[in-house]
């Protein structure tokens, strides 16, 4: 657990966008691919790849996320995005399942934070409820829907198609449909918007789309269908940024995700038995790319561990939703769209239960536990057998290994059975992140308010040796500083005064991070020492 002090730490570091000093606040464009995995994306992969120019453009002036997990399967990765929360804790563990409404949506969240600043709409595949319930997404929050409710269509050229309550047969090709339908709801706003813009596609039947959408020069089998079909969602997607002024797109925010891995009989490289439907990385590793509004890192690529609940959180801080850090299972990355620092996530959960096959999975950087439904194990080093050939628990693990997995072990039941005072989120009955309720150390911070400008100076900085820090004359109450693991190396209290001169001569090479407190507020300061 950890100290409160530390905790500390994890509020101020928290990159929350505020719509107070955020006047423009960004459209969100967020595009999930049906049963997408990496293996199949171009910038992930080599082999037999789809052409997608327009992904392509996006990725390079935007940032490409090496380490993300879904659930295996698209009904739980889509109420985990719209909860914020892992399937064990909002129910849909499995496909089919129903997000009930006692689970905030990412829309009311919105609605609510921004004063309704916002329109939203959903278009394209909903697959969170009975499908016979066609008022379900308004239910939720969305503002418009049309698509199809259930898993998939029957032929990409003759399927139902609700909107706004009424469902008819529609003949025209679904991608095309939906896209014509984005392009003119996103037309007719005039005020920040949300666009959840969900396809169908490449989720099988595997037809071939229209040929102006494709560049596959023969579709005669599954695998090129499926290729195709890829294509045709970046075909669309060029059109619907087409559609938007440059001025519009300028301040979008666009993120593309795949919502599963790819289907077993079209993937490629993974051992069998490893692709859609399984706990393995060919089941849950997934695309994502992030770039617009609000992206500052153009062309880089990030292995930060990032679930897709995560992108629940992300939203709201990149629509101005001021949080207190993390929400129920979802801890924002918003910071690392910017090349800034923040909490980021020391272990990657997912767990899926369908027709009583699944399990659950955690994993740390290097290391993975799987945790059959059955509870039996599999051990893997993603860094060195990232294809999972080699289930280390056969052959035996050195002592740290064990040690690690135990970890791992003891982290999952954690999350499942509870919540954790160590994961930056504010999450189960805790006032504020990683403290109050039950479980968590009190809240140290709760009657402070985090300044938007820096009061205090630190000078010099960097130093080797003496700093001076002075509050401009507010008399300063005490002062912590934490080094880079949030361990507390120095503190003072008392000090009633403006400034203070401190001797850092001790302390290693590296950033540190200042607490300065005053009656009524805090801040923090970054120190270097050279």
């Amino acid at each position: 657990m950890k100290s409160i002090l530390t905790l500390l730490i994890t509020i101020i570091l928290l990159t929350v966008v505020s719509s107070q000093t955020n006047p423009t606040l960004p459209n969100i464009l967020l595009i999930i691919a049906d049963d997408l995995g990496v293996d199949r994306t171009p910038g992930y992969h080599t082999g037999q790849l789809p052409t997608t120019p327009t992904l392509d453009s996006l990725r390079a002036v935007g940032l490409t996320f090496e380490n993300v997990w879904a659930a295996p399967k698209c009904t739980p990765t889509r109420a985990t995005i719209m909860s914020g929360k892992h399937p064990v804790k909002n129910g849909v563990t499995g496909t089919p399942g129903n997000l009930d409404l006692e689970h905030r949506s990412i829309f009311h969240t919105i609605e609510d934070s921004t004063d309704n600043t916002y329109v939203d709409a959903v278009v394209g595949k909903w697959h969170i409820s009975n499908p016979s319930d066609p008022d379900h997404p308004h239910q939720h929050g969305a503002d418009y829907y049309v698509g199809l409710l259930g898993a998939s269509v029957e032929d990409y050229y003759a399927w139902q198609k609700t909107e706004n309550g009424e469902t008819t047969l529609c003949n025209d090709y679904v991608t095309t449909v939906l896209t014509d339908r984005a392009i003119d709801w996103r037309a007719d706003q005039d005020q920040p918007w949300f666009l959840w813009w969900a396809h169908a596609a490449p989720h099988s039947p595997f037809h071939t789309p229209p040929e102006e959408m494709y560049s596959i020069a023969n579709t005669g089998n599954a695998t090129r269908k499926y290729l195709a079909m890829i294509e045709s969602i970046d075909y669309s997607l060029n059109r619907l940024l087409n559609s938007i002024p440059d001025e519009v797109e300028e301040n979008t925010l666009i993120i593309f995700v795949g919502d599963n891995g790819t289907p077993e009989n079209v993937t490629q490289d993974y051992p069998n038995g490893h692709g859609k439907s399984t706990l393995y990385e060919g089941g849950v590793r997934v695309p994502l790319i992030i770039s617009g509004a609000g992206v500052s890192r153009s062309g880089e690529r990030e292995d930060a561990l990032i679930n897709v609940s995560d992108l629940h959180a992300t939203i709201l801080q990149a629509v101005g939703t001021k949080l207190p850090g993390g929400i129920n299972n979802s801890l924002g990355f918003h910071h690392l769209l910017q090349g800034e620092e923040g909490p980021q996530r020391k272990y990657n959960y997912i767990d899926f239960l369908s027709q009583g096959e699944g399990g659950h999975i955690i994993r740390e950087q290097q290391y993975k536990l799987i945790v059959n439904v059955d509870q039996s194990q599999e051990f893997y080093d993603l860094e060195n057998d990232s294809l999972e050939f080699n289930d280390l628990l056969l052959t035996g693990l050195s002592t740290d290994q064990e040690e690690i997995r135990l970890k791992l072990e003891k982290e999952a039941t954690i999350i499942r059975e509870g919540w954790s005072c160590n994961d930056f989120i504010q999450n189960g009955n805790e006032e504020g992140i990683d403290c109050g309720g039950d479980n968590c150390p009190s809240c140290a911070l709760s009657n402070y308010d985090l300044p938007s400008e820096k009061h205090a100076t630190v000078f010099p900085n960097p130093t080797n040796n003496i700093v001076t820090i002075d509050s401009d004359n507010i008399n300063i109450n005490s002062l912590r500083i934490f080094d880079a693991q949030g361990k507390e190396v120095y503190k003072i209290e008392k000090v009633n005064a403006p400034s203070y001169v401190l001797n850092i001569d001790a302390f290693e090479k590296g950033i540190y991070l200042m607490f300065v407190e005053y009656d009524t507020f805090c801040e923090y300061i970054k120190l270097s020492k050279r």
